[in-house]
């Protein structure tokens, strides 16, 4: 099911609009599911507990095809649609919407499989690529109208959301909280600059 999820999630976020986005292209998705893997893994979660995960990570951005405010309501009834024409059991199909769900921002995980996804969604903020990745999510929000901002006050947005986000699994607490704290305390120091 996972390889079906794949293909299907791959067309919808190469042809569709979303397929122009910097920052929310396949390539994000594609990281989105190798980390809610690794995460998985880290976890000792079984084969059955990691599949829905992965399938919501295929999913979770699939709305952007069609939207960019609100899109994840839009990936869930994609992923249900399209899990149901699959005969997708219906308990599993929950998780799938659930973890999706949960990626909203403020993140608000209700099960272990969406702290799965939420931190494999962030992944990239506790890690030395967070820099490139906001570059590219600027460029996202002010082609689209959502943000269009100057240099220390992207720097403050930034601090920020780093400041007010904490990774939800072990994984996350064990490993990416460290680099999520140097990557604040390098851009309190870049903020500092500017004082």
């Amino acid at each position: 099911m996972i390889d079906k999820a794949k293909d299907h999630c791959t067309r919808l976020l190469l042809n569709g609009s979303c397929s122009k986005l910097p920052f929310h292209n396949i390539e994000h998705t594609k990281e989105v599911v190798d980390n809610a893997r690794l995460i998985s893994s880290y976890l000792g979660f079984t084969g059955d507990e990691t599949e829905p995960i992965l399938i919501a990570a295929w999913f979770h951005d699939t709305g952007l095809s069609k939207t960019y405010i609100g899109h994840e309501e839009v990936s869930k009834a994609l992923a249900s649609e399209f899990l149901k024409k699959m005969h997708y059991d219906p308990d599993r199909l929950e998780t799938v919407l659930e973890c999706i769900d949960a990626t909203k921002m403020p993140q608000c995980p209700k099960n272990k499989y969406a702290e799965v996804l939420c931190d494999a969604d962030l992944f990239h903020i506790g890690t030395p690529n967070f820099f490139f990745k906001k570059l590219l999510l600027r460029r996202e929000w002010a082609v689209n109208g959502i943000m269009n901002v100057n240099e220390m006050e992207w720097h403050h947005i930034n601090f920020k959301f780093l400041h007010e986000n904490h990774f939800k699994t072990r994984y996350g607490k064990d490993i990416l909280e460290k680099g999520k704290l140097v990557n604040e305390a390098k851009v309190k120091y870049i903020l500092s600059i500017y004082n």
